[in-house]
């Protein structure tokens, strides 16, 4: 699509209806001359948009950052086994070599999964609503469009891994139930 396009003149005729007389050979100009108007129609978003002042960018900000500090620890500790069994991370990637998961990464990976833990499924659900929440400035009319695109984040998600594991479909059925819960709030 289309949003604009830069032109001084917005409003340029392009064709024109012209007949030559045959006596004088004059031009006359017919004054339906078709024009194409550039930039006058409002530009439309294929996604859902909010006023930035009815979103809570606070909470968004707070949210990703969160989100980035979840991930790093999770890379924390890919990268950390990597280093301990001497391998290259580049040779890791390309499956030159295979690393094998020793007691202290999977330690960590099961507390980050647990229940309580950043990446379990009472945290990522809490997560992805709240940022809902915000995203949509707590309106909730809007909650047919965001659980459509959280659904089709999980879609993507099993598209791209070939399924999903168990929490992950824990986390979607939690996400689905505080989004109810929300919805039923008064």
């Amino acid at each position: 699509m289309i949003n604009s396009i830069n032109s001084s003149d917005r409003s340029q005729t392009l064709f024109t209806n012209e007949k030559k007389s045959a006596e004088n050979n004059i031009v006359q100009k017919d004054e339906t001359a078709a024009i194409l108007e550039l930039g006058n129609r409002k530009a439309q978003n294929a996604t859902y948009s909010k006023p930035a002042s009815r979103r809570n960018t606070n909470e968004i900000s707070r949210l990703w950052e969160e989100a980035g500090k979840t991930y790093e620890s999770l890379r924390a500790i890919v990268e950390q086994l990597i280093v301990r069994q001497g391998k290259k991370y580049e040779n890791v990637l390309s499956g030159k070599e295979q690393l094998v998961v020793d007691e202290t990464a999977r330690a960590e990976a099961e507390e980050l999964l647990s229940e309580d833990g950043e990446l379990g499924v009472k945290a990522v659900s809490t997560r992805i609503v709240d940022f809902a929440k915000a995203l949509s400035g707590g309106d909730k009319s809007k909650l047919p469009e965001l659980r459509a695109a959280i659904e089709k984040g999980f879609r993507e998600a099993e598209r791209i891994l070939g399924g999903l594991p168990q929490i992950s479909r824990d986390t979607y059925d939690e996400v689905m139930r505080l989004l109810d819960e929300w919805a039923n709030e008064e």
